[in-house]
């Protein structure tokens, strides 16, 4: 008796393929789903510690501020910070509509395109955006800089604007160091001596040595002054439209911009912190 053996046929084995190919197609996009969404929850969680980070050093600005107020001018370290902060405060800006022609405030509670906010005409340009160097805030007035005192390190503190020394009006840093971001919001500090932070460092780095550990701060070699921040960045806006620098109270606009993997909107972090100004305000 013969046995007639019959094997899978052109359009089986076609057809077990596509399968394969499907079934593989949807588990590598699922994992790529789940890779990216790790790094999106990454990128906000990293954005979401700048953002709070500029916001607590705005406050703590203000409330030392408060505080030292009734102390002689020349003894308040953070009355100049506060002076600085008042002075870069702009009124809302008015454009043009493009659609209808029209004068209407310019929303700074929305950012279209990180491209546009960094732009001629962008958020950043119009508002002398800033960041602040929370490394160089310090709590002690007696704390040196570099030999020089906490009055003449304004410019390495509120980083983006070139502050004047009369406390006067401000202008646009022309090293421009707010960017646009490749990764995520970040300030980027770069390499200075051990002696940046003065007696505080120095006493850091003295306990270390006696515990027998490492010397900490990148090894000695402090970075303590900004490089760059990108994609973060603050603008300030009095609510007194023909003197901002006398407004009742300035709104920090505190933004981030970036584009994460696997989207084409922008993502964005963003908040506000309202300080009352007690020059006005008693």
């Amino acid at each position: 008796m013969q046995i007639r053996k019959r094997g899978d046929t052109i359009i089986e084995v076609m057809i077990a393929i596509a399968i394969f190919a499907l079934i593989a197609i949807i588990s590598i996009n699922l994992m790529n789903s789940g890779i990216n969404d790790a790094q999106r929850t990454l990128e906000f969680t990293m954005a979401r510690n700048e953002v709070d980070n500029q916001a607590e050093a705005l406050r703590y600005i203000h409330h030392s501020y408060i505080a030292e107020r009734q102390l002689d001018k020349k003894s308040s370290q953070f009355r100049s910070l506060w002076d600085a902060l008042r002075a870069i405060a702009r009124k809302p800006q008015q454009i043009e509509d493009e659609h209808t022609g029209a004068t209407v405030e310019f929303d700074i509670n929305k950012i279209h395109s990180c491209d546009e906010a960094y732009g001629a005409n962008g958020m950043v340009a119009g508002y002398n955006a800033f960041v602040l160097n929370t490394r160089l805030i310090l709590p002690d007035s007696g704390t040196s800089y570099d030999g020089n005192s906490y009055q003449t390190v304004i410019d390495d503190i509120i980083v983006g604007v070139t502050v004047n020394e009369d406390g006067g009006t401000r202008s646009v840093d022309a090293s421009s160091r707010l960017t646009t971001t490749p990764l995520y919001p970040r300030i980027i500090y770069k390499k200075t001596s051990d002696t940046g932070l003065g007696r505080a460092i120095n006493d850091e780095s003295h306990s270390s040595e006696n515990n027998n550990e490492s010397s900490s701060l990148a090894e000695k070699q402090v970075y303590n002054r900004v490089e760059r921040a990108e994609g973060i960045f603050i603008i300030a806006v009095g609510d007194n439209q023909d003197d901002p620098i006398r407004s009742n109270y300035f709104d920090f606009y505190i933004r981030s911009c970036w584009h994460s993997v696997g989207s084409f909107a922008p993502s964005t972090v963003s908040t506000i912190v309202r300080l009352y100004n007690p020059e006005v305000i008693e």
